[in-house]
């Protein structure tokens, strides 16, 4: 299967390749060059088979770069990877640009980090456009978030779509029902107040756990318009909606005040108290692994929607992707990396995390069905998820998470609401928005 799978795809670099350069010149080293679309990249694009590719991956990526080795011999003196933080990233590519040396020709990355070396001053990713077949690229759930002005700037490696969680045994040790819309997500956190006290339905304590709401309710309060265009806009009724929600939930103390991971809140999934949490697509282990759910017990629905939309929209916590340099000298090599390492059946076969990749991601559904946690099956609650991911989980140039951490955790510790909050957000976001050369407008 690899070797079909690896012939098929240096068929379609051979094929460019013959076609753009028939009478030509043979294949040069210079950095690559982007392709209009539909164009067919030609030998100076591909760049210099014979060139090193040096890759930056986190320690997790390991295995995935190891794959790739072992089933390219043949390339094993090509490829180097080197293990960094990947935050760093940004101010090592602007490092790099001074000495005009050192970057790196493939990275491990967050959309959102990518979207942070995609402006003029960073000038790093290579757009995929014509590299990759148009026909693959749409097979990526979550490329709209890779995609900048209309250039495919990465593939997506995972998904990290939230789905709503749930304890099956106590929704029917409580009779509930669990909810489809956050109207009655809201309804159902008044009748446990009231039934259970001290039962809890999820947490507002930090920027993910926003996003998890504000997101949802598609609310503007950092949105990308364009390349050079941020709106803030915190007076958005759909950001009013979420946080008299989420103040609702606080009133009534079925939300926390902490961070997932915070001990206070494992805690009280660990003593039972949980009874549903909107969380990652990863996050499953956690319930496992931290919150002690026990067999059998872990149950997994669609995304919440308000009632007025047509379909949900979630937020995501993480999923990553791969993005190539544009200096890159050997694109086809590093080009092929990234589309093996996201699409290969042999090496995500078995995996925890869900492929973005759809015409791999049953496979995580035939890993999670030998994994007693479950309920019931949770295949349609993270396979439609996938395909809800917010426009709004495309960032702007500059991290969203810590000034939102500040904004909830500063609002609890003052004992303000969160809607009265709100106006705060454009002065936490308009100074970070103006320096990355964003022109703010409020619509």
């Amino acid at each position: 299967m690899e070797e079909i799978e690896q012939m098929k795809r240096a068929l379609v670099l051979l094929a460019a390749v013959v076609l753009a350069g028939c009478g030509g010149a043979a294949a040069t080293a210079t950095p690559a060059q982007s392709l209009a679309p539909g164009a067919t990249p030609g030998p100076t694009v591909l760049g210099d088979p014979t060139a090193p590719v040096t890759v930056w991956i986190d320690q997790d990526r390991q295995p995935a770069f190891d794959a790739y080795v072992k089933a390219h011999p043949d390339k094993k003196d090509l490829l180097k990877a080197v293990i960094v933080d990947r935050e760093q990233f940004p101010a090592k590519v602007l490092l790099f640009n001074n000495t005009k040396s050192g970057w790196p020709d493939v990275v491990f990355a967050e959309p959102r980090l990518v979207a942070r070396v995609a402006d003029a001053a960073h000038n790093f990713p290579l757009d995929l456009t014509g590299l990759v077949p148009a026909d693959v690229i749409k097979n990526y759930d979550g490329i709209d978030n890779c995609t900048f002005d209309g250039k495919v700037y990465c593939l997506r490696n995972d998904l990290a779509q939230f789905v709503l969680y749930y304890n099956k045994p106590l929704m029917d040790k409580f009779g509930y029902t669990v909810p489809t819309t956050w109207e009655d997500f809201q309804a159902l956190s008044d009748k446990v107040a009231a039934e259970h006290p001290g039962y809890l339905m999820g947490t507002m304590g930090d920027g993910w756990s926003f996003l998890s709401y504000f997101e949802a309710a598609n609310c503007s309060y950092a949105r990308v318009k364009d390349a050079g265009t941020l709106i803030i806009n915190p007076s958005d009724p759909n950001c009013i909606k979420a946080a008299k929600l989420a103040d609702h939930m606080i009133a009534n103390k079925t939300l926390w005040n902490t961070d997932y991971f915070d001990a206070s809140f494992a805690n009280q999934a660990v003593s039972g108290k949980l009874l549903m949490v909107p969380m990652a697509a990863w996050a499953w282990g956690v319930f496992d692994a931290t919150y002690k759910f026990p067999a059998g017990s872990l149950g997994a629905a669609l995304p919440l929607k308000w009632a007025a939309d047509k379909a949900p929209m979630t937020a995501a916590m993480g999923g990553a992707a791969w993005t190539v340099s544009s200096h890159a000298k050997n694109v086809a090599l590093s080009v092929d990396f990234i589309q093996w390492v996201t699409q290969n059946e042999g090496f995500w076969k078995g995996t925890n995390n869900f492929p973005a990749y759809k015409p791999i991601q049953a496979l995580w559904h035939d890993a999670m069905k030998g994994n007693k946690i479950w309920a019931s099956d949770p295949w349609d609650a993270f396979s439609q998820a996938a395909t809800m991911i917010s426009p709004l989980d495309n960032w702007p140039r500059f991290d969203l998470i810590v000034p939102l951490n500040g904004f909830v955790k500063d609002a609890a510790k003052n004992k303000t609401t969160l809607e009265a909050s709100l106006p705060k957000l454009v002065d936490i976001f308009k100074p970070l928005a103006e320096a990355q050369g964003y022109n703010v407008v409020n619509q």
